[in-house]
């Protein structure tokens, strides 16, 4: 046998009447979490909600109902650009179908559109566009970065400005404060909102809410928060009964928010970079084009975790399947025109984490990779939430080691050919996988440098201390309790790495998602339909060396040709490198970082290092050598270990995603191999291993 089948049940969400002073369009009904969220947001006594409705519940729509009804000004946040985008389209739906009196401004605002409002309105910096976004939408659709930053005094003039300069603008003018998606972040993040939520906590006039939205909770978020003296209303509707699985919709009260779906798992798939790729290859036409001559009208989505493996598959499926089925992408390389078209115009769309996190597709078919369970349940909530389609299939393309935990090992959960609800599959999943490593001791370790900055602030600063009587304190006390640190002693750590010239550490540790060490700019030459405008990116330097077949330019032509494009260039100012990439590799590339210096050493510390002089080796490509002397000019934030990167991958339970590299003192013998990583990578990873012992055979390979 070469595959295991399951099939899922609907899912009925239960619906509820509605409160009153609630107006809704037509003869609209409201989930009982939508109602639920609503309620929380009015009662004075709430404010952290977690709404964790399961996909395709209309966690968003439960969100957006008291901006819809109550002149509630809302800043919403969401992880990914793409994401962004799409909600902007729901919301302003809502406003069309809702109506409401006071007619809400609705902006998305994302890095690149700051920029680009800052050059066309020839402002003096980013400081007075964010001054005059925040004025003139009441819905506002952004990142967590953004706010991050607005929090922590970044965009300010230095002594010109008094520290509340900008988030006190923000902070009184919205009173909801949104997080979509917020399971997809890890620890520094965390520690970020937690910071940010106890800042605005004891400077804010009125009382904000603060609603999370999300499938799978995130527990040490939930922890930080009760630590402080913050508990969260949790709005769950596995817990009450809100969902049911049969098909007897007779009873009034019930709307069906999923369809049926089978789901089937390959079993064949070894755990390695290539075997989904090849099962696409392989199956692309007897099982993948077959479904779409079986079922005409399908729309289908392919979601990988690799964008290389996404631009290797676009032409083989475009030469299958057009003209008749439209085949797109959507990655993080993809250009912007591109991007906002392709999920709406696709009939096969073939993409990454750009498309895996809430955006809603109407697709009655999917293939997807999956790096750990909540990723697997995230991905597998895209398919099935519209009707109108005459069957749903899914594949998952995951390990096969996984696949025997779940249907062949002696406590196995499933059984082939069966049917299950999604709770119970939901939970199989889940104890089938083993967890990914959360970080829990980051926010104590490196979390605490946010907290001291913003504390130094609040204590220092003749205004603020004015303004906010005991402030500082108070935050100080709920800060302390919520990440178990001790200011004093997070002042003394910064105070170490300033007197050892190590201020880039701290830089990393105040970032939100960490610093683009590693960036270049590239003009992309790949998407030969891309716009001209649309070529000009970021990327960053070890996906490029190990994908793609690129050319160097010079940082005077690449920036004199994107002015030309129309491009705000601010952007590139501080990459790497820049470089046109002109082509994808079909075999990844081959290539280690080396150091000249005494590796071992570094290794032994077991600490968070600030390096210059490393290099690049790598056997092939043009122009390597100036862009190893590139990465030896720049001072690299970096923790290097003993260990193999293998090794640490599958001992540490490390994310997919964790940049980990191999590098060596010794670049003509590659049997002597110790891993590095960089940026914020590097902090997570040092709170990992610090405690462990440095290996006795500098010659062991794992």
């Amino acid at each position: 046998m070469s595959n295991y089948s399951i099939l899922l049940k609907p899912v009925y969400s239960q619906t509820v009447s509605t409160p009153e002073g609630l107006k809704l369009p037509g003869n609209w009904s409201l989930s009982w979490h939508q109602v639920e969220t609503f309620k929380a947001l009015q009662d004075p006594n709430i404010e952290v909600i977690f709404n964790t409705a399961m996909t395709g519940d209309g966690k968003s729509l439960a969100a957006f109902l008291s901006a819809m009804n109550n002149r509630t000004y809302t800043l919403a946040m969401y992880p990914t650009n793409e994401l962004v985008r799409d909600q902007e389209k729901q919301v302003q739906g809502y406003k069309a179908q809702f109506q409401p009196k006071y007619d809400p401004q609705i902006h998305r605002l994302t890095a690149a559109i700051l920029e680009d409002y800052v050059d066309t309105g020839k402002l003096p910096s980013k400081l007075e566009g964010l001054d005059n976004i925040s004025t003139l939408y009441e819905i506002l659709l952004t990142n967590p970065d953004l706010f991050h930053y607005i929090h922590n005094f970044y965009y300010l003039r230095g002594k010109i400005d008094n520290p509340d300069r900008l988030f006190r603008r923000i902070d009184e003018r919205y009173k909801l404060f949104i997080y979509d998606e917020f399971h997809i972040f890890s620890s520094p993040q965390i520690a970020s909102v937690i910071n940010t939520i106890l800042l605005i906590k004891n400077t804010a006039n009125d009382p904000k809410k603060f609603l999370f939205l999300s499938a799978t909770p995130n527990k040490l978020l939930q922890g930080f928060l009760e630590k402080a003296g913050i508990t969260p209303k949790i709005i769950n509707p596995v817990d009450v009964g809100a969902y049911k699985f049969d098909g007897d919709t007779e009873n009034q009260g019930w709307r069906q928010i999923s369809q049926p779906i089978n789901l089937t798992f390959p079993q064949s798939l070894e755990p390695n970079l290539r075997s989904s790729y090849e099962w696409l290859e392989e199956n692309a036409e007897k099982v993948i084009l077959k479904f779409f001559q079986d079922y005409p009208n399908s729309k289908g989505a392919i979601i990988l975790n690799s964008i290389a493996a996404v631009k290797k598959l676009l032409p083989k499926f475009k030469a299958i399947f057009e003209p008749r089925w439209q085949v797109r992408e959507n990655t993080g390389l993809t250009g912007e025109t591109e991007k906002r078209n392709s999920v709406a115009e696709a009939d096969l769309l073939l993409g990454t984490s750009t498309i895996d996190v809430g955006v809603d597709f109407k697709i009655n078919f999917l293939v997807f990779e999956a790096a750990d369970a909540g990723n697997f349940i995230q991905r597998f909530g895209r398919i099935g939430r519209h009707e109108g389609f005459e069957t749903y299939q899914a594949y998952a393309l995951i390990p096969n080691f996984l696949v025997a935990r779940l249907f062949e090992e002696q406590s196995h959960p499933l059984q082939e050919n069966e049917t299950y609800d999604r709770i119970t599959f939901t939970n199989a999943i889940r104890n089938s996988w083993i967890d990914r490593n959360e970080f829990e001791r980051y926010p104590k370790r490196w979390g605490g440098i946010q907290s001291a900055y913003i504390y130094s602030k609040l204590q220092g600063n003749p205004h603020m201390k004015e303004k906010y009587p005991d402030v500082a304190k108070k935050f100080g006390t709920d800060i302390q309790k919520a990440l178990e640190i001790s200011i004093k002693q997070m002042n003394g750590q910064v105070y170490r790495c300033q007197s050892e010239e190590k201020t880039e550490i701290i830089d990393e540790a105040r970032s939100f998602r960490g610093s683009s060490q590693l960036d270049c700019a590239i003009y992309d030459l790949t998407n030969p339909d891309d716009p001209e405008v649309d070529r000009f990116k970021m990327y960053n330097l070890p996906g490029i060396l190990s994908n793609f077949i690129f050319e160097l330019w010079d940082k005077e032509s690449f920036m004199e040709k994107a002015k030309k494009t129309g491009v705000t260039t601010k952007r590139f100012e501080k990459a790497l490198c820049y470089l046109k990439l002109k082509d994808f590799r079909e075999v990844r590339e081959d290539w280690h970082f080396y150091y000249p210096g005494n590796i071992r050493e570094l290794a032994k510390t077991s600490k968070v290092q600030v390096l210059k002089d490393l290099e690049i080796c790598q056997p092939h490509g043009y122009g390597i050598q100036q862009i190893s002397d590139a990465v030896s000019r720049r001072k690299l934030v970096c923790f290097i270990s003993d260990r193999d990167r293998n090794y640490l991958r599958a001992t540490l339970r490390l994310p997919m995603h964790f940049q980990l590299y191999p590098v060596t003192n010794e670049p003509e013998n590659r049997g002597s191999w110790y891993s590095i990583a960089f940026g914020q990578d590097a902090l997570l990873l040092e709170t990992l291993t610090w405690h462990w012992k440095p290996k006795d055979d500098e010659g062991w390979i794992c």
